[in-house]
C-alpha cells in the first residue's frame, strides 16, 4: 500500500507534463503481465492433457491386464471341463445311465463314490469353484458338493440356460450368471458357469454334460490385486452383450441398463466420452478373442481432471493476487491518462446533440491538451457555419417544397374547370351539379390542408371526388378501381400525390380511345416500404421510351429538374422532385408498361 501511494504521488507530479507517448510506454511494460498469463494458461493445458493421456493410457492397460487374467482363469476352467474326455471310467459311467432327460431314478453307490472323487479332485484347491457337476443324458447328476446340497437326480428341462449348453455341439460355454435348480438349499446366490456337451471321442455320441460353477466374487478377486480407480466402474459382458460381472463405483448405480438401452453399447467406440445420469465418463473397451468377453471400464471425467483441477485452482488464485496488484497500479494510471480524453468524448457526444457551445477545459501540454484546443476551436467554427449555411439551407428547402407543392393546385384546378366547362356546353345535363359538389371537396381538400404528410385513406378520398368528376365527363368509358390493404390505410404519405398520376393516367392514357380504359390504384406493405402503384390499360409506351425514362428518373439531381416526354411532365416531376426532398435516398419513383397495355408508375416511401 505504501509503494502504491508513492507511485501515485510520483505521476500526479510528473504525468501532466509527459508527452503521450511516455504514457503508453508505461501501460506497455505493465502488458508485460499478458504473455505470462498466457504462459500459465499453456502451461495448464500441457499439463490437463498430460494428465489425462496418462489416465485414459493407464486405464486401456488396466483393462487389457484384466482380460489377460480372466483369460488365463477360463483357461484353466477349460483344460477341466476337457479331462472327462480322457478318463474312460467317467465316460463309461455316463455311458450306464444314458436315456432320456429325466427318466434317470437312481445311481450305484459306487459309481456315485467313483465320481464323487473324481470331480473333488479336479475341484481341490481351487476356490473359486462352487461346484463341479457331471450330468448324464438320463439326469443322473455327480457332484463334488455335499449330497445334502446337490440333487442327485435332475431335469434339466427345469432351467431356461441348459438349452443354451445343448446346443453348443461340444464347444466349451460360459454361461451368464443364473441360479442352477439342482442346488437342493434354499439360495439365491447366482454361479458364472463354464459347461461343456460330454461326447464319446470315437462316435462321438452324447454321453452327458459337465458342468463347473464358479462363484461371482472369484471375478472380483481378480479386479482386487489391481491398482484401479476406485470411482470407476467396470463391466463385463460376453460376445452376445450379456451382462456376466460388474463393479459399480462407490455410491453409484449400474452402467449395464443404461448402457444396454437402444443399442448404445455396440454403437459406442473405445476411448469414447459417454454421459450417464449426470456425470461425465471415459468408456474403454478391451475384447478378448479367445472367451469372447469383454471387459468395459467407465472411468468419471471429473476423477481424471481431479489433478488438473487442483493445479487450476492453485493457477487462478495466484492469477487473482497478480491481477489484483497489477489492477491496482493500472486503476491510477489510468485515470491519470485516460480523465482528458473522457472530458473530450463527453464534449464531442454533446456536440452530436446539437450543443456547440460546450467547450473542453482540461488543457495539459502533451497530446490530449492540443486535440482539445483543436476541438474547442472546431466548435466555435461549426457554431458559426450552422447558424450561417445549415439554418439557411433548410429554409431554403422548405421554400422549395412549398413552392413545389403549391404548383399543382392551379394545374389541377384549370384542368377541372375545363372537364366542368365541355360538360354544361355539350350536354346542359344536371350532373354539373354532381361535379361542382366534387369540385368543392377537392378545393377544400388543397385549401384547409396544410399538412405535408396526410393519411393514405384521406389521399384515397380526394381521389375518389376527381374521379367522379372525370366519370360524369366519360360517362361509362372510365373506371376506377382500388386495392387497397387494411393495414396501410393509416399510413402517412407527401399530400397531392396520387391525384396527379390519376389524371395523367386519364388524359394521357385512355382520353383518346373510343372504348374508354380502367385505372387501377393499388396499396401494400412490402417488410418497411409502402409501394403505391397507378396503372391504366391506355396507349402506354414504347420499351425504349420507357427505358429512357426510368433512366433519367435514375440521373434526377435537385439541381437538374426531371425532364419527361410523352406524360405529364409537371405532375411526375412535382411528385418525383417531393419524394427526394422529403425521403432523400428512401423512397423513389418508378414507371413501366409497353405500347398499346397500358403504363403504370410506382411510388416506393419508407415506413
Amino acid at each position: 500500500m505504501i509503494i502504491l501511494t508513492l507511485l501515485h504521488q510520483w505521476f500526479k507530479g510528473h504525468l501532466s507534463e509527459s508527452n503521450l507517448r511516455t504514457k503508453l510506454l508505461l501501460l506497455f511494460i505493465l502488458l508485460i503481465l499478458l504473455p505470462l498469463s498466457l504462459q500459465g494458461m499453456v502451461t495448464y493445458r500441457h499439463f490437463s492433457a498430460t494428465v489425462n493421456h496418462k489416465t485414459e493410457q493407464f486405464t486401456i492397460d488396466i483393462v487389457q491386464q484384466i482380460n489377460t487374467n480372466l483369460d488365463r482363469m477360463l483357461k484353466d476352467l477349460e483344460r477341466v471341463s476337457l479331462m472327462p474326455l480322457y478318463d474312460q471310467m467317467v465316460l463309461s459311467i455316463l455311458a450306464k445311465y444314458n436315456g432320456p432327460m429325466g427318466s434317470g431314478t437312481w445311481a450305484l453307490s459306487d459309481d456315485y463314490l467313483k465320481m464323487k472323487l473324481y470331480t473333488s479332485g479336479q475341484a481341490y484347491n481351487r476356490p473359486e469353484i462352487r461346484g463341479i457337476h457331471l450330468i448324464s443324458n438320463s439326469g443322473i447328476l455327480f457332484s463334488n458338493v455335499d449330497a445334502m446340497s446337490a440333487d442327485a437326480v435332475w431335469d434339466s428341462r427345469r432351467d431356461s440356460w441348459f438349452s443354451e449348453l445343448n446346443q453348443s455341439d461340444g464347444e466349451w460355454t460360459i454361461i451368464p450368471p443364473h441360479e442352477p435348480s439342482y442346488y437342493s438349499s434354499p439360495s439365491s446366490e447366482s454361479y458364472i458357469s463354464v459347461a461343456r456337451v460330454i461326447r464319446e471321442p470315437k462316435t462321438l455320441v452324447r454321453l452327458g454334460y459337465m458342468i463347473i460353477d464358479v462363484k461371482v466374487e472369484a471375478f472380483g478377486h481378480i479386479l482386487s490385486n489391481l491398482n484401479f480407480e476406485r470411482e470407476a466402474s467396470l463391466l463385463i459382458v460376453d460376445d452376445r452383450q450379456r451382462f456376466i460381472f460388474e463393479r459399480v463405483e462407490e455410491g453409484g448405480v449400474s452402467a449395464y441398463g443404461e448402457l444396454l438401452k437402444d443399442g448404445q453399447l455396440q454403437k459406442m467406440r473405445n476411448r469414447q466420452k459417454k454421459k450417464l445420469g449426470s456425470s461425465d465418463y471415459l468408456f474403454v473397451q478391451d475384447h478378448s478373442s479367445y472367451t469372447g468377453l469383454s471387459v468395459i471400464s467407465l472411468t468419471p471425467i471429473a476423477v481424471i481432471q481431479k489433478e488438473s483441477r487442483e493445479m487450476m485452482t492453485f493457477t487462478l488464485w495466484f492469477a487473482a493476487v497478480c491481477v489484483g496488484m497489477v489492477t491496482g497500479l493500472a486503476v491510477l494510471l489510468s485515470y491519470r491518462i485516460t480523465r482528458p480524453l473522457i472530458e473530450l468524448k463527453r464534449a464531442m457526444a454533446r456536440a452530436e446533440q446539437g450543443n456547440f457551445n460546450k467547450r473542453v477545459t482540461m488543457l495539459s501540454n502533451d497530446e490530449f491538451g492540443q486535440l482539445g484546443r483543436g476541438f474547442n476551436n472546431m466548435m466555435e467554427e461549426i457554431n458559426r457555419l450552422f447558424h450561417e449555411v445549415f439554418v439557411l439551407g433548410m429554409r431554403e428547402k422548405e421554400a422549395e417544397l412549398s413552392a413545389l407543392q403549391s404548383q399543382i393546385n392551379p394545374h389541377f384546378i384549370y384542368n377541372t374547370l375545363e372537364s366542368i366547362n365541355m360538360m354544361a356546353i355539350q350536354r346542359k345535363h344536371a350532373e354539373v351539379s354532381d361535379m361542382v359538389t366534387a369540385l368543392g371537396k377537392l378545393l377544400r381538400y388543397t385549401i384547409d390542408k396544410v399538412d405535408r404528410r396526410i393519411q393514405l385513406w384521406e389521399e384515397i378520398h380526394f381521389v375518389d371526388s376527381y374521379v367522379r368528376i372525370q366519370q360524369v365527363r366519360y360517362g361509362g368509358k372510365l373506371q376506377v378501381l382500388y386495392e387497397i390493404e387494411d393495414e396501410v390505410k393509416d399510413c402517412l404519405i407527401p399530400k397531392l400525390i396520387l391525384q396527379p398520376l390519376v389524371e395523367n393516367a386519364v388524359y394521357h392514357g385512355i382520353d383518346d380511345r373510343e372504348e374508354g380504359g380502367t385505372i387501377w390504384i393499388s396499396a401494400l406493405r412490402f417488410e418497411d416500404e409502402l409501394l403505391i402503384t397507378v396503372r391504366d390499360n391506355g396507349k402506354g409506351m414504347s420499351e425504349t421510351e420507357i427505358e429512357e425514362l426510368n433512366k433519367a428518373i435514375g440521373k434526377h439531381t435537385d439541381n437538374q429538374p426531371l425532364q419527361l416526354s410523352g406524360h405529364d411532365e409537371l405532375g411526375l416531376s412535382n411528385i418525383f422532385q417531393r419524394i427526394v426532398l422529403m425521403y432523400d435516398k428512401g423512397g423513389c419513383l418508378t414507371v413501366d408498361g409497353s405500347l398499346g397495355r397500358g403504363f403504370a408508375v410506382t411510388i416506393t416511401i419508407p415506413l
